[in-house]
């Protein structure tokens, strides 16, 4: 099985990935570095200081059965499952904060969060989307909970709706 754990930077994603590896037994991924390696960074973007990735093409890129992958734009990449890791808006810019990430940065992937937009392109993507939130589980929490449903083969989600926390503001 391969599984892609996506979500909005400071998620979780990487520790989740992680551990979840390790319960399984399964390679680790991380996307950014095979992205690299397989020349699907095709620019940067100095307004958003990050890297322009061709997510296309990631639909031609090899990964080995039993893994576990490990990035923000996962859900691109042809998966049996895929996670997206979910956190309170507020919770979420305290995190990438005290990453020390600049305030434009903070504030758009808070917003990237609060409108869902990993969500949505996994749905659009893919057949088994999963939503966890992980405001207050420790990524080994989470990592057992995804084991278990994989185990079970029983991937029970509800759509996490963040707009809610924001209404009359």
């Amino acid at each position: 099985m391969r599984i892609a754990i996506s979500g909005t930077p400071g998620t979780g994603k990487t520790e989740v990935s992680r551990k979840l590896s390790e319960l399984l037994g399964y390679e680790y991924i991380d996307l950014n570095k095979l992205a690299e390696e397989n020349g699907l960074v095709v620019g940067f973007d100095k307004k958003r200081n990050s890297k322009i990735i061709e997510t296309r093409k990631f639909k031609n890129l090899k990964i080995p059965e039993n893994s576990v992958i490990d990035g923000h734009l996962s859900h691109f990449v042809p998966a049996d499952l895929v996670v997206v890791l979910r956190t309170r808006p507020y919770i979420l810019k305290e995190r990438l904060k005290k990453k020390g990430w600049p305030p434009k940065k903070v504030e758009e992937n808070v917003e990237a969060e609060v409108l869902g937009i990993c969500s949505f392109e996994a749905y659009e993507e893919n057949q088994r989307v999963v939503e966890i939130d992980t405001t207050n589980k420790s990524p080994e929490v989470i990592a057992k909970v995804i084991k278990k449903m994989v185990d079970n083969n029983k991937f029970i989600s509800r759509q996490i709706d963040w707009t809610e926390d924001f209404a009359g503001v």
